[in-house]
């Protein structure tokens, strides 16, 4: 799957003491270091990794970070190995690379107490982002993630409505989410806050619905002590999981894992009348199904313009910045990012995900050119320095 962008690395790690199995793809560092969290789940692959690295390198170029691509993963349950150690030996098998080609970050599986354990092991706070308060960090406990989700979700509505693209108004959008975990939780509480009506959520173990709108803070407060929807209270019928797909909602927000929206959820959706798909997860749908629903009018915002509250919120870490400093980017990076894809997509009749990989295709062009412009200058250089020194080999023999 390589190709003129990357990968650059992969390295493959395994440990036969702790039984620990990982892979790092290192996507592209023309801009700077690769940049991508650490996926720690049973169903983990190479080939999933290389495709998140990717995901990466378009993102933080879109987002106009000085960071490249890049993605670990653990091979394993979290829930059923020791994390701490398999964490650790995965640190250890690739700090060749960290910090100055890999910067790691939390993702699907790991938490904060990971990262503090990833950085320890490596000898560098710089190692990674997302990390515990205490140790400088700004987590994405604090839902970064899921901010910059509802800030795409609310632009994204009143854009193409302006436009007439869309026939909703924005006030009137009812929304569901599949997947409620970090992202979608935080994604939820936000746009609640924005006044959106939020119709159906769902987890691994269930699906809530109501047509008049879900009591999302009390839900949340809920989960704290009950742990997934399956254990909720009374309040709500628990269906199954799948009926998140069938739920009639304006906005369908795949919060969860990858190729969830498929050419078996998609005519769903579409039958459910869905309007709007806001990519908060990544690469959560296959090519086959975006291309379907685009067919039948379906706008789907893509995961590296909507979802990288994240790696924003991990930049401003990088550079020593404050929680505030790390909202107050997210808004305007976003913000900023949808209005030029929408705008682009509106005027050239593209699709916003054809908008957004040119852009992000331009800037890292032009990073790998610079870099080798930088390469082939400095071989001039040194190719000088050595011609000078040849010649002056024979004056110092005759001094000598």
């Amino acid at each position: 799957m390589a190709d003129e962008w990357g990968p650059e690395k992969v390295v493959f790690a395994y440990d036969p003491d702790t039984g620990m199995r990982g892979v790092l793809v290192i996507d592209n560092t023309a801009i700077g270091p690769g940049k991508g969290g650490i996926r720690f789940a049973p169903t983990v692959t190479p080939v999933e990794v290389f495709r998140l690295a990717r995901v990466m390198t378009w993102k933080c170029a879109l987002a106009g970070l000085p960071f490249g691509g890049a993605k670990g993963g653990l091979m394993g349950d979290p829930t059923k190995v020791d994390r701490v150690a398999w964490m650790r030996s995965f640190a250890k098998a690739i700090k060749p690379y960290v910090p100055l080609q890999y910067v790691a970050a939390t993702d699907m599986g790991t938490t904060e107490l990971d990262m503090a354990v990833f950085a320890h092991e490596i000898g560098d706070v710089r190692a990674c982002t997302g990390k515990p308060m205490e140790m400088g960090g700004i987590p994405h406990e604090l839902g970064t993630t899921g901010y910059g989700v509802a800030i795409a979700t609310d632009l994204t509505l009143k854009t193409l409505h302006a436009y007439g693209t869309v026939n909703l108004e924005p006030e009137k959008a009812t929304i569901a989410i599949q997947g409620f975990g970090n992202v979608g939780s935080f994604t939820a509480k936000f746009l609640d806050e924005l006044g959106y009506k939020i119709v159906a959520i769902a987890d691994i173990t269930g699906c809530i619905y109501d047509p008049e709108g879900l009591d999302i803070p009390y839900i949340m407060k809920e989960l704290q002590v009950r742990e997934n929807i399956e254990k909720l209270s009374g309040k709500y019928e628990v269906l199954p999981k799948e009926k998140i797909f069938e739920v009639k909602a304006d906005v369908f927000i795949p919060a969860a894992t990858s190729d969830v929206i498929n050419l078996e959820t998609a005519p769903l959706l579409i039958k459910s009348g869905t309007k709007l798909v806001i990519e908060a997860a990544n690469i959560p749908t296959t090519a086959e199904a975006e291309k379907l629903l685009i067919q039948r009018g379906i706008w789907v915002m893509p995961d590296f313009v909507v979802n990288a509250g994240g790696v924003i919120g991990s930049y401003v870490e990088y550079k020593g910045g404050t929680e505030k400093e790390a909202f107050d980017l997210i808004k305007y990076k976003i913000s900023r990012n949808v209005k030029l894809v929408l705008s682009m997509a509106h005027q050239n009749g593209m699709t916003p995900r054809q908008v957004a990989l040119e852009v992000a295709k331009a800037r890292v062009r032009r990073a790998m050119l610079l870099r080798r412009g930088a390469i082939t200058v400095a071989r001039e250089y040194f190719a000088r320095q050595k011609q000078q020194y040849e010649l002056m080999i024979p004056s110092l023999k005759e001094e000598t």
